[in-house]
């Protein structure tokens, strides 16, 4: 039984972290699309999943309730999808602080809801209705409001994407090594914002507090992807030159943080 869930996580995996592979207009819509999939990650989620199932064959009987769970899936994926592209065609917004990233995220919500309705002709709501304008916008805007005060990353952060996918604990779970390769991606921007302020930290407080807490920040995003590598059976792991590289980065953001603390 754990061979057979440890496959399945296996599975998930390499979907998610096809996510590389793809071109990089396509990787939000992608990205929004298989963000349903996470739900099926660890024994949590796998009992989820049958309990859902279980209900619907309950109801509708089982090959009814299969069918539905199977066009409930796709339908989340497509409407994942656009919600996904509504999040990649506004990145610019992440730039403009607490009020765009949540306002990204409100419109990509949005989206996310509208996109199930107008799949779903049977569902309770349709686009038409009165009603269902102001109740997704009452979701949009509290699911919005609360993915940005449960982001610790701050709004002024180097990568304009925000490592996205630390914005959900289910995915952070799932995509340890798409992390990495995003954070790589970006290394070069951290070490000129480091010099940078390092520079700056000599003449003003302030710069040496934002060196500080980016170099803080910087440490707790390798040790969580750290962590995850290692706790995380079904993932494939890091390549040894990988893993040396992050054990590497996070020797020497430990070294850079050292004369930072008031104790030194």
């Amino acid at each position: 039984m754990n061979r057979e869930r440890l496959s399945l996580d296996a599975l998930l995996y390499r979907i998610f972290d096809f996510e590389v592979r793809i071109p990089g207009p396509l990787r939000a819509p992608y990205r929004g699309a298989v963000f349903i999939l996470g739900m099926a990650l660890g024994l949590r989620g796998k009992i989820l999943i049958v309990a859902t199932l279980g209900a619907l064959v309950f109801l509708v009987g089982p090959w009814r309730g299969l069918l539905l769970s199977i066009q409930l899936t796709l339908i989340a994926m497509t409407a994942g999808a656009l919600a996904g592209m509504i999040y990649g065609l506004l990145h610019p917004l992440a730039r403009a602080g607490d009020f765009g990233v949540w306002l990204r995220w409100a419109l990509s919500i949005y989206g996310y809801l509208a996109g199930l309705t107008l799949l779903s002709p049977q569902g309770p709501f349709s686009v038409s209705d009165p009603v269902f304008h102001p109740i997704a916008g009452v979701f949009s805007a509290l699911g919005a409001l609360g993915m940005v005060l449960t982001d610790d990353r701050g709004a002024g952060r180097l990568s304009p994407r925000r490592f996205r996918m630390l914005q959900n604990k289910v995915l952070l779970r799932a995509a340890p090594r798409r992390m990495w390769a995003a954070m790589r991606s970006k290394q070069w921007k951290y070490e000129a914002r480091r010099t940078a302020l390092e520079r700056e930290a000599a003449r003003t407080p302030a710069a040496a507090k934002a060196l500080k807490r980016m170099l803080l920040d910087l440490q707790t995003d390798l040790l969580q992807i750290r962590r995850a590598v290692a706790r995380v059976a079904a993932e494939p792991g890091l390549p040894p030159d990988e893993l040396a590289d992050l054990d590497a980065w996070i020797d020497r953001v430990e070294r850079q943080l050292t004369p930072l603390h008031p104790e030194s």
